[in-house]
């Protein structure tokens, strides 16, 4: 009984993790860090960038005006123009689907929250992607690179305690394949028994001919007293 218990068990594992990955969107890695800092003093944020495709060797970020550009730290491999808040990056590239980090240093004046406008472009000079950081959207401040000063970042969806739907899905499934397992090995359980009343009956009737034959044997061998 335990081999149709682990297979079920296996099955509920493995159907989890499948709808998992069918409720996962295609840009599931997300790379921008949410970063803290103080009010009134110089901080370094590692701006992230998220490329999905294509090759990305051209990355533009807008620095908002509520932060002060103070240094832009070297990047290797990487380099770079400011015009004002504007620092624009060539080399690399970025991979698809991986992630690249720009250290730059600000100042925040005030307390707020302020999102990093990132534009990338393709080795053609065309825009493939742009982020627009949104602080009242719950979906840009996951995705998108926001800078909190002085102040602590919202919850996000994907902060919640409560057991995400994936794992009830994935529970449920392993009950369900336990259950049927269960059911599996009771009906395995009778065929055998069947199975054991069938041998005990035809060893019965194997016994009883053996009997039968040996007395056979037995009345040839001795003589018939009452014929002499």
């Amino acid at each position: 009984m335990r081999r149709p218990v682990a297979l079920a068990l296996t099955a509920g594992l493995a159907s989890t993790l499948l709808v998992g990955l069918a409720a996962t969107p295609a840009s599931a890695h997300i790379c921008p860090v949410p970063a803290l800092i103080p009010v009134g003093s110089s901080s370094t944020v590692n701006v992230g960038v998220t490329v999905e495709q294509p090759t990305v060797p051209d990355v533009e970020i807008d620095v908002p005006s509520g932060l002060r550009l103070d240094r832009v730290d070297p990047r290797d491999g990487w380099t770079f123009t400011r015009r004002g808040s504007v620092l624009r990056f060539r080399g690399g590239p970025i991979e698809p689907y991986t992630c690249e980090y720009f250290p730059i240093q600000v100042t925040a004046a005030a307390r707020g929250t302020f999102g990093i406008p990132v534009v990338q472009r393709d080795a053609s000079g065309s825009v493939v992607a742009r982020t627009t950081p949104d602080p009242g959207s719950a979906q840009d401040r996951v995705l998108d690179q926001f800078v909190y000063a002085g102040v602590k970042p919202p919850s996000t969806p994907g902060t919640s305690k409560r057991p995400s739907i994936v794992v009830l899905t994935g529970i449920s499934l392993i009950g369900v394949g336990v259950v049927a397992a269960g059911v599996g090995a009771w009906r395995s359980r009778g065929r055998l028994d069947d199975e054991d009343d069938d041998d005990d009956a035809d060893s019965e009737h194997e016994r009883d001919a053996q009997l039968q034959s040996r007395l056979e044997q037995f009345r040839t061998r001795v003589p018939d007293r009452t014929r002499e």
